[in-house]
């Protein structure tokens, strides 16, 4: 069959046979990377609605809220089966995979094995779906990126375009999760490198990730993943202030990238067997979630509604709503501590060898750094800021997109996926502002540990130069 189908576009793409073959991944890679993220988001749902939701009742918007005592429980038995799943099957499979697929694209020769796409399903499922702080776009990068490299060997392709292959399979599943298929591909050729980029990838990127997105928005919707509930109008004084977010969020960022990698150095110290740290990672997230519930999963529901005006506080049971105004210093002091929880929360999900993507997170915190900031800013300049929602809920979208922009070295890539996420183009120039900052700020320091300065310093081009 494969052979039949390599045969057909040899007939109709008259090309040399490199090309060919990148053409043939990406279409293939991108019907692929299409259906496999629809399995993993439905699963996802599934698991996460059955245990937190429907078990515990934790869950955005309401107050049914039941057996919450049972999170720690909850969360680290997460964590335990994923610890089984990963530590006994494919060692591969933990953390938050992009970096699996950078090392394997730099160090490898684009070589990932057959079993890690599996078990990294699975776990990720058991991190992300039984409460763990822990995103789906690490996950579904190493899943997708791992079945492109499958398909690549399948075919007999040399190994440049094993290499090519990871590419297009990282922005094929980041495309179709995120509904952000041209972000997805500069994403997919920016991350390699803090100061660089794979300009062989981009175009056969392109292809998979527009058909992976395409598939996957056919059945889920094409609606843009946050949606702004005010119109962004900013006046000249109120751009200005995004240069003051900028830095804000890249001083969160490289507390975040250094808490991260601490907990995870602590972790790898401990002598004990290696599938208990998962369980003993979700335990400690469970018991922040005890208090917070809001630093469960990746976030992204208690970002649109922080950003749609509400700011609910957990009491043993029970959502207590709060007023920006009635309620300013205690708003400002949870804001803060929230901040902290998930940076800690993540890092104690995934850091422990859990298996979850470190984005959504990353673009939580982002949010709830933003939230701070224009919260405080609106107090210091009441008369010159206008709706302070319409203020508030677009610093919290340019804040998370800023933050990870700056810690993950792909700031074109970000600011692409502000459009695409949100669908509206007045938030570039205030992005571009923020994100440059952050990046530049944040200088050699980056969530992803497998990343290389430049072309020049990857042994890829080292065998080909």
């Amino acid at each position: 069959m494969i052979y039949r189908v390599r045969h057909i576009f040899r007939k109709i793409f008259r090309v040399r046979r490199g090309l060919r073959d990148i053409l043939i991944l990406s279409i293939l890679v991108g019907f692929i990377s299409g259906g496999v993220p629809l399995l993993f988001y439905y699963s996802l749902e599934y698991v996460s609605k059955t245990l937190l939701s429907g078990y515990l009742g934790i869950s955005p918007g309401t107050n049914n809220v039941k057996n919450w005592f049972y999170i720690p429980v909850m969360v680290s038995l997460g964590g335990f089966i994923a610890g089984i799943l990963v530590y006994s099957l494919a060692p591969g499979a933990e953390g938050h995979g992009t970096d699996a697929v950078i090392g394997a694209f730099h160090r490898r020769s684009g070589y990932i094995p057959v079993n890690e796409p599996i078990i990294k399903f699975l776990a990720s499922i058991a991190t992300i779906g039984f409460g763990g702080s822990a995103g789906r776009e690490g996950p579904m990068a190493q899943i997708s990126g791992g079945l492109a490299s499958i398909i690549s060997r399948v075919f007999g392709a040399p190994i440049y375009i094993q290499r090519i292959a990871l590419i297009i399979g990282l922005a094929a599943g980041i495309g179709a999760i995120f509904k952000a298929p041209v972000g997805a591909a500069i994403f997919a050729i920016e991350v390699l490198y803090l100061r660089d980029f794979e300009s062989d990838g981009l175009i056969p990127a392109f292809v998979a990730a527009i058909l992976g997105y395409t598939i996957f928005g056919y059945f889920t919707g094409y609606e843009h993943i946050f949606v702004l509930p005010y119109k962004p109008i900013f006046t000249p004084f109120e751009i200005a202030l995004f240069s003051l977010l900028g830095i804000a969020t890249s001083l969160t960022g490289v507390i975040y990238v250094k808490t991260f990698y601490k907990v995870r150095s602590f972790f790898g110290s401990l002598d004990i067997p290696p599938y208990f740290k998962p369980m003993i990672g979700g335990f400690f997230t469970g018991l922040i979630a005890l208090f917070f519930p809001q630093i469960l999963g990746g976030g992204y529901e208690w970002t649109t509604i922080l950003a749609s005006g509400e700011f609910p506080v957990f009491q043993f049971g029970s959502w207590l709503y709060l007023d920006l105004n009635r309620d300013f210093l205690l708003v400002i002091s949870i804001s803060i501590l929230l901040i902290i929880l998930k940076i800690l929360a993540t890092s104690f999900s995934i850091g422990s060898g859990g298996s979850g993507g470190v984005f959504a997170p990353g673009l939580f915190i982002g949010a709830l750094t933003g939230y701070l900031l224009a919260a405080i800013l609106i107090k210091l300049f009441p008369g010159l800021i206008g709706e302070p929602m319409r203020f508030i809920s677009t610093f919290m979208i340019v804040g998370m997109l800023s933050l990870f922009g700056g810690i993950s070295k792909a700031p074109l890539a970000v600011l692409i996926m502000v459009n695409e996420m949100v669908g509206s183009y007045e938030l570039m120039g205030p992005a571009m502002i923020s994100i440059a900052i952050s990046y530049f700020l944040t200088g050699r320091i980056t969530i992803y540990s497998e990343q290389l300065r430049d072309r020049e310093h990857s042994p890829v081009h080292w065998v080909h130069s």
